[in-house]
Order: structure tokens, then C-alpha cells, then sequence
């Protein structure tokens, strides 16, 4: 650097120093616009060795291939290496519509830049002014406390070097280097709503209020300290009520909204909708009401709030034969113990071998299953209300399991009791047991 150093590039420079070195190489996403024409400017007037990744979207027409042939004379001007992707309207096609389809595919591609050319950073150009675009836009669109989070800094390996910066700074330093770059018709039409925010609604404000970048910025600073200690404050919260379970987590103490509103982000990945969705399923507090979210069964149990994987919830396992030879092994979520013993073991279930058809199968029940309990004079009794009895809600009532014989005959049922007629007697020399542990 020689001459006055303008004061945002000693930002940029102190931002730099905790990931590079000068003489280091860098991707930077180039379109040719102010901003990014600044930021390779500013990278090499502290040293650094800019290589640039350009996208062509061919959504302006003729004008898209004139900028195309400006970036690459700029980049040939300049010496820096430059890599080209040419998107069609086709490739635009996607989930979300086509901004969203055109960051994923060229986030996809600059990181495979990265890969092929060993490169270990890649920066973005966005500017204090994007900053404070996004935080009104995300005012805008939601009432969450994350639309203060802004834009990162740093994300991954994707640095912002003039998040710090101002437009109006940026421009002045192209004008005294002399610089030329190029302006994108699509960032002056109303038709999106970032492009109506800048140059409508922030223009207004500016008017009201001077000041209120600075206000902006500000309580953005503030929200960065007050998350960093309401993140070590829910991580305190949700080790004390998540409990882990064989099909997912049981959350058992209830958290404040905005705790939950974090977990359920973090942990789910919910919208809000879906969130407020499960928040207002917990609360209700009607034991058997559930939802699906994201992949994943919310349940409302007596103890709390389940939670595990959709799939689970309507499980496909197979039935499991049992013979008089001894068998021990995984079956669904439950690790299954059986056998023929003269002393039958703690917590099983026990019959008498005399009064058992082999081969058992264990199977899962369903609804409409009945059986007749040892102790209960023969009378039958549906399983549907022998869960709760014993404590079985949610998923563990999905992956509760019967044990029958050839005939169909109901002669068990895990958690609960024997059928009438099997149970050991005084006079019983061999037993069959079944021990049964879930997860």
C-alpha cells in the first residue's frame, strides 16, 4: 500500500488478518457491479491475489452477454484468473423460484471451484448498505427475533471483507482509483421486493431519519452479544429437558417460546408456521394429538413432548419367530431376550413351556387386538386400553408388540401380562420367558 489509506480499507484489512495472509489467493463471486469491482480493488491494494468466479444467468438478454464480455476484458485487463458458468432459464427451474434456484446452483459451483483449485477462502461483496437492506427486508417478512442476525461475516469458508463498509465509501475509492464497473438493469426493478426497499422504502427513512443506519447497526451489535448469551442459556435449557429415547428425544420440562423457537430451528429445522404448529400441539397439552414436520412426529405424551422420526411412527418390522431354542437379538427397537429356563428372570415375561405351541411369533399389535390377561377369569381385554395402563404413549405404543401362536391366539403382550391358561403354576418345571428392553 503506498499513499493515504482510506479508514474502511484498514477494516477490511483488520477483518482479513484472522483468515489471510498478503500474497494469499482468494475466490471472490464477481459480477462486475460496484461492489464487487471494489472488493477486488481492495484485495489488491492490501496484497492479496483475487481469482474471480462469474455466473451468466441469460435472464437480461443481449445485455447479459455484453456483461459476460465486460468481466472477462476486466479480468484479462487485470490478470486475474476467472472461471465462467453459463446458466440457461432452464437450470433456473427449481424449488423456491429462480433467485433461490440461481444462489443454490452457483453456491454449488463456486464450491466446487474451491475444491478443484485448492483454494481454502471464497468472499462475497456485501456492504454495510446489504446489511441493512436485509435486516428491513427480514422486518418485512417475519416477526422472528433471528431478523436481527443479519449477514454473517464469516459462513463456512465465505468471508464478507466489506460487510463493514459503506456504499457511498466503496464508490468514492472506484472514483479515485478510477475504476469502471457495470450496472445490473435487474437491481432497479420494482418487481422484487429487496429492489422496492432500497429504493423506496429506505430512501423514505432515510429522510425521517438521518441517523438511521447507524440505529440500525447499532441494535444489530446488540442482538450479536444478547444471542451469544441466550445461546448458553438455551443449551442449559435443552440439556436439562431433552431426554434421548430409542426413537428420538423426549422433551419433558417446557421452554419458554423463544427458547423453543430457537431449538425447534436449530434441532428441526421448522418454519414458524410449523413451529407454532408443534408449540400450540404442546401447550394444548391433549395426550395422543401429534403432527409431522420436517420428517419428523411430534407427539404429546403424559410426560411431554415426543419426538422422532416420521418413519417410525408407522414402523414395517417384520413378525420374529421364536422357538424353544434360546434367541437373543434386535428386533425393531427392542432388544429381545427368549428361552427355555428353570428360573425365569426379572421383568419378563413368563409362561408355562407345557402350555405354549411353538414356534411364537412376535409381531406388533394392532388396533382391534384382544387378549385374555392371566388373573382376570378368562375375560378378554382390548390392547388399546391396556397402554395406557402401563405407561405406553407415542411412538413406544406404535412399537408396542403381542406375542401369539401358530393360531393366532394372543399369549402376551410386552409390558403387561401372560393370557390366562399359560401362566406358571406351582407344579411348573420349564418356563419360557421373554425378556424385552426398549432401544
Amino acid at each position: 500500500m503506498s499513499g493515504e489509506v482510506p479508514p474502511f480499507l484498514e477494516r477490511v484489512a483488520s477483518f482479513l488478518r484472522r483468515y489471510l495472509q498478503p500474497g494469499d489467493s482468494l475466490l471472490v463471486a464477481f459480477s462486475g457491479g460496484p461492489d464487487s469491482v471494489g472488493l477486488v480493488a481492495c484485495l489488491q491494494e492490501l496484497g492479496y491475489k483475487p481469482c474471480l468466479a462469474y455466473v451468466n444467468h441469460h435472464l437480461r438478454g443481449e445485455a447479459s452477454l455484453e456483461e459476460e464480455a465486460w468481466v472477462r476484458a476486466f479480468a484479462e485487463r487485470n490478470a486475474i484468473p476467472l472461471w465462467v458458468c453459463s446458466l440457461s432459464p432452464q437450470d433456473l427451474k427449481g424449488p423456491g423460484g429462480a433467485q433461490a434456484t440461481a444462489r443454490r446452483l452457483r453456491y454449488a459451483w463456486m464450491e466446487k471451484l474451491l475444491e478443484e483449485q485448492g483454494l481454502a477462502w471464497a468472499a462475497t461483496a456485501h456492504t454495510w448498505d446489504d446489511q441493512v437492506e436485509t435486516l428491513l427486508y427480514r422486518l418485512v417478512r417475519s416477526a422472528a427475533p433471528e431478523v436481527w442476525s443479519g449477514i454473517p461475516a464469516r459462513r463456512g469458508r465465505w468471508l464478507r471483507p466489506l460487510l463493514q463498509v459503506r456504499r457511498t465509501e466503496l464508490l468514492a475509492f472506484l472514483r479515485e482509483k478510477g475504476l469502471s464497473y457495470r450496472l445490473d438493469s435487474s437491481n432497479y426493478t420494482p418487481r422484487y421486493l429487496r429492489n422496492q426497499l432500497r429504493w423506496w422504502v429506505l430512501p423514505a427513512l432515510y429522510r425521517l431519519n438521518p441517523s438511521l443506519p447507524a440505529m440500525l447497526e447499532e441494535k444489530w451489535r446488540l442482538y450479536r452479544l444478547q444471542r451469544r448469551r441466550l445461546a448458553a442459556l438455551y443449551q442449559r435449557w435443552a440439556a436439562r429437558s431433552f431426554q434421548p429415547q430409542p426413537y428420538g428425544v423426549l422433551l419433558r420440562q417446557k421452554l419458554p417460546w423463544d427458547a423453543f423457537w430457537v431449538v425447534a430451528k436449530k434441532r428441526w429445522r421448522l418454519s414458524r408456521t410449523e413451529t407454532q404448529a408443534v408449540w400450540c400441539l404442546w401447550q394444548a397439552g391433549t395426550v395422543g394429538a401429534s403432527r409431522t414436520a420436517q420428517g419428523y412426529r411430534f407427539v404429546r405424551v403424559p410426560e411431554g413432548l415426543q419426538v422422532g422420526q416420521a418413519e417410525l411412527w408407522q414402523p414395517v418390522w417384520s413378525p420374529l419367530s421364536l422357538h424353544v431354542e434360546p434367541f437373543q437379538g434386535q428386533w425393531g427397537l427392542w432388544r429381545i431376550e427368549a428361552g427355555i429356563t428353570s428360573l425365569p428372570p426379572a421383568e419378563a415375561l413368563v409362561w408355562d413351556a407345557a402350555q405354549l405351541s411353538f414356534p411364537l411369533r412376535v409381531r406388533l399389535w394392532r388396533p382391534g387386538d384382544r387378549m385374555a390377561p392371566a388373573g382376570l377369569g378368562g375375560h378378554h381385554k382390548r390392547l388399546s386400553d391396556v397402554w395406557p395402563e402401563v405407561g405406553y404413549y407415542g411412538f413406544i405404543r406404535r412399537h408396542a408388540f403381542v406375542v401369539e401362536e401358530a393360531t393366532g391366539t394372543i399369549v402376551g403382550a410386552v409390558g403387561y401380562r401372560v393370557a390366562e391358561g399359560t401362566a406358571p403354576q406351582p407344579h411348573t418345571q420349564a418356563f419360557f420367558y421373554l425378556r424385552a428392553q426398549y432401544g
